[in-house]
């Protein structure tokens, strides 16, 4: 017998809620989406568009409805935890966009939420961490790995946007921070996930560019390994022309280049350069959702559990710490793998 689909409602129906529902489209036949918004003719609109199973005028009609079998919390952060224990609460596996939570305290309360539901049980949570799932990463991992460019020396990671902001995200207590937890919290997992976790982390901000924003607009991350390697990350939003996201990773023997998401990567052994072109992978949505989804079917571990989520969180806050402070700051040792 056939698996029955997979049953999940996006909590929340804004603007990320549209990418996602519309990125995951080739593998819809996989899956059954539902929409919940505190705004009914909002969830019903994007049901109705994304050719969804049902929709809500609350989150809790959503936890409650047994046709559900997970939630993805689309929500701001300071709410993460509300939902998260919500969907604990009623049995339903959880999806939580990054950050997992603004600190490590609501993240923790998060993982034990999970982990206590179901009478004891337990529910599957998941941290949508979907660049890890990008082609382009998985594949310069794995050449990091096989030693195709022989030891690490440096790992960049750029990006310079144009962003309008506005609402929770300009409110520097309910998202947390200001663009680092936001979006560069992508960067040090992806830090992590080439290199494993870093020894110490140095932070500083950049000079404001953008008046709305109560946290910062922009930082700079430089992590150094054990080995002597260095990481070195540039997120920022800013007025001027976008810088699009690139990842250099450079080692004894070679480089590997690519941007994120242009569907090609470069290596470079020098004269000689090898390319790889990879199909359009939808910012790596649909394999994530099918992570999360194999996960539940499995009974196991997904890739980016709850205790990685919370990993990427404290090194994160480690970052900003270390910009209050001016000075480099240890990681602490422990931690999960990759």
């Amino acid at each position: 017998m056939e698996n029955p689909k997979f049953a999940l409602c996006v909590l929340g129906c804004g603007n990320f809620a549209h990418t996602f529902a519309r990125s995951i489209q080739e593998v819809r036949g996989e899956i059954d989406l539902f929409f919940a918004s505190r705004d009914i003719s909002r969830a019903r609109d994007y049901c109705r568009l994304f050719r969804g199973q049902g929709y809500f005028g609350s989150y809790e009609s959503a936890a409650a409805d047994p046709r559900v079998e997970a939630l993805y919390l689309c929500t701001p952060h300071y709410l993460h935890r509300e939902h998260a224990e919500l969907a604990a609460r009623n049995g339903k596996h959880i999806l939580v966009e990054k950050p997992i939570a603004r600190t490590l305290a609501e993240g923790t309360a998060i993982i034990r939420a999970a982990d206590q539901a179901a009478g004891g049980a337990g529910v599957t949570l998941m941290v949508a961490e979907n660049v890890r799932f990008l082609a382009q990463v998985r594949r310069c991992r794995e050449l990091v790995r096989d030693g195709a460019i022989g030891d690490l020396r440096l790992i960049q990671l750029q990006e310079e946007f144009p962003f309008t902001t506005g609402g929770w995200r300009s409110d520097r207590a309910q998202n947390g921070g200001g663009v680092f937890i936001d979006g560069g919290i992508h960067k040090i997992h992806l830090l992590r996930y080439l290199a494993g976790d870093p020894e110490t982390i140095f932070a500083a901000e950049l000079p404001k560019a953008m008046d709305n924003l109560e946290g910062e607009d922009g930082l700079i991350v430089v992590a150094r390994w054990q080995s002597g390697a260095v990481g070195l990350i540039n997120h920022s939003w800013t007025a001027a022309t976008p810088l699009p996201p690139s990842v250099a990773v450079s080692g004894k023997a070679g480089r590997i280049s690519f941007e994120v998401g242009s569907r090609r990567l470069s290596l470079q052994r020098g004269d000689q350069a090898e390319h790889w072109h990879f199909p359009p992978d939808n910012r790596g949505l649909p394999a994530m959702v099918q992570e999360f989804r194999d996960s539940i079917r499995q009974r196991r571990e997904p890739e980016v559990s709850g205790a990685q989520g919370l990993r990427d969180l404290e090194l994160t806050l480690t970052a900003y710490e270390s910009a209050r402070q001016g000075i480099a700051l240890p990681v602490s040792a422990a931690g999960p793998g990759q």
